[in-house]
């Protein structure tokens, strides 16, 4: 998906991931890791674009 964001055009790839194991370690582009519920990470997204995108993968996996 492609939109523009501070000017600029910006680029985002969009994925399904379960966290199985591993270890994170915090950078200068993602200082935190947080694994939620579907519902709760719906919840916590401030762009309605990117609510319709995870309501569309529940829909597909068949928990909406």
């Amino acid at each position: 998906m492609g939109y523009e964001a501070n000017g600029r055009p910006k680029q985002v790839r969009y994925w399904a991931a379960e966290a199985v194991s591993g270890v994170f370690t915090p950078n200068d582009e993602v200082d935190r890791l947080l694994w939620l519920p579907p519902p709760a990470a719906r919840e916590r997204l401030t762009q309605p674009r990117d609510r319709t995108l995870v309501d569309a993968l529940l829909h597909v996996l068949h928990l909406a």
